[in-house]
């Protein structure tokens, strides 16, 4: 099963790699796969749709997708925010330079997979960053057009090497709701807890 949407394919982590419970009344997420993995807490300002599926990437290689998916309208544009965790099961994260690159180089492809054009890519700077957490991480932002549609995607990822995990934190929009966009993504890296 495919995921319709472009993060999926924009997320995917590292190419060192051989290729729920929903709260009822709040959109107060705990995700929870095996004992420890994916498990964390983010606060979305709607409620979220669940995708999961588990992908044999090499031999004895799993790779343990669990996605939420929020979307809401403002000023008549949808702003998408979309958190997904990565546990790798055979192999382990290292966290190195090496998939780090590798991980740029597969959002950046997985983007223009799906269509988007004059691709830019900025990485956050420290005094920028938005995430204060002690795990290793990376903030960036993408900026490009889609079928003449000017996007903004402003994503997190996080390292849990201690249950070989990655969470991809992204919101998205179109560039006329550039605030409320970085807003969203603000209150979603804020509300995140491990």
């Amino acid at each position: 099963m495919k995921f319709k949407t472009v993060f999926l394919a924009s997320s995917l982590f590292f190419a060192g790699i051989n290729s729920s419970i929903l709260q009822a009344s709040t959109p107060l997420l705990q995700a929870q796969q095996g004992s420890e993995a994916c498990d964390f807490d983010i606060k979305f300002s709607s409620e979220p749709k669940e995708k999961q599926q588990t992908l044999n990437i090499g031999n004895g290689v799993d790779l343990n997708l669990k996605q939420f998916i929020s979307i809401k309208q403002i000023k008549a544009a949808n702003i998408a925010s979309n958190v997904t965790c990565q546990q790798l099961v055979g192999q382990k994260y290292t966290g190195s330079k090496e998939e780090w690159q590798g991980f740029v180089k597969n959002a950046l492809q997985g983007l223009i997979n799906s269509g988007f054009k004059d691709l830019q890519f900025t990485r956050v700077g420290q005094d920028d960053a938005v995430y204060e957490g002690d795990l290793e991480n990376m903030e960036y932002s993408f900026t490009g057009a889609i079928n003449k549609n000017k996007q903004i995607i402003h994503n997190l990822a996080v390292l849990d090497k201690n249950n070989n995990q990655v969470v991809i934190i992204s919101v998205s929009g179109n560039e006329r709701v550039a605030d409320e966009i970085k807003e969203e993504y603000t209150n979603l890296v804020k509300s995140f807890s491990l």
